[in-house]
């Protein structure tokens, strides 16, 4: 069966050319935008905060609505790790990583009744465009330094009949960057 791949930039281009799955599913890339990091917490503004957070989460919770209203079985939401640990002039990209993982869980509790999975994948900050020396790694893993760490093979499985039984969770795909 096809999979549907919500969202832009290579991330969401190399998950619609390689996976594949066996039930009805879709895979949400977050719409974060890493190029547009801030230097201090005071100079946030409601338009930045609108343009880099409120607008993607609501794209977020949109496509979350269209699969479940498409009778997808399992869905995927990809986001980076600096959600998970935070990092220097990337608050809100933060934010919007952590808002979609919380709203993976409640998705999960709600729609679990139906059968349907809901599960985050975090992925290497590279892949959104955030600066991984200043959004704190904190582990020497050079498969992720290289940018060899593909998402493809855990996003395949998630969206599988044989993940039936993983839901709400979150997966961290990064080659052991984020420990």
């Amino acid at each position: 069966m096809s999979v549907k791949v919500s969202g832009k930039g290579a991330l969401a281009q190399v998950l619609r050319d390689g996976v594949h799955s066996d039930t009805r599913s879709a895979v949400i890339v977050v719409d974060l935008d890493g190029e547009n990091s801030i230097t201090s917490l005071t100079k946030l503004t409601d338009t930045y905060i609108d343009e880099i957070y409120e607008q993607p989460m609501q794209r977020v919770i949109t496509a979350l609505q269209e699969a479940h209203s498409t009778n997808c079985e399992r869905i995927v939401v990809v986001v980076p790790t600096t959600g998970m640990s935070g990092g220097a002039c990337y608050a809100p990209q933060a934010a919007l990583a952590e808002s979609a993982r919380i709203l993976v869980k409640s998705a999960a509790r709600q729609w679990g009744t139906n059968g349907i999975t809901v599960n985050a994948v975090a992925v290497e900050p590279h892949w959104f465009s955030i600066d991984t020396s200043i959004s704190g790694a904190v582990a020497i893993a050079p498969r992720s330094l290289t940018n060899e760490v593909s998402p493809v093979g855990v996003v395949t499985w998630l969206c599988s009949e044989a993940a039936r039984d993983i839901t709400g969770q979150t997966i961290v795909c990064d080659g052991g960057l984020w420990m």
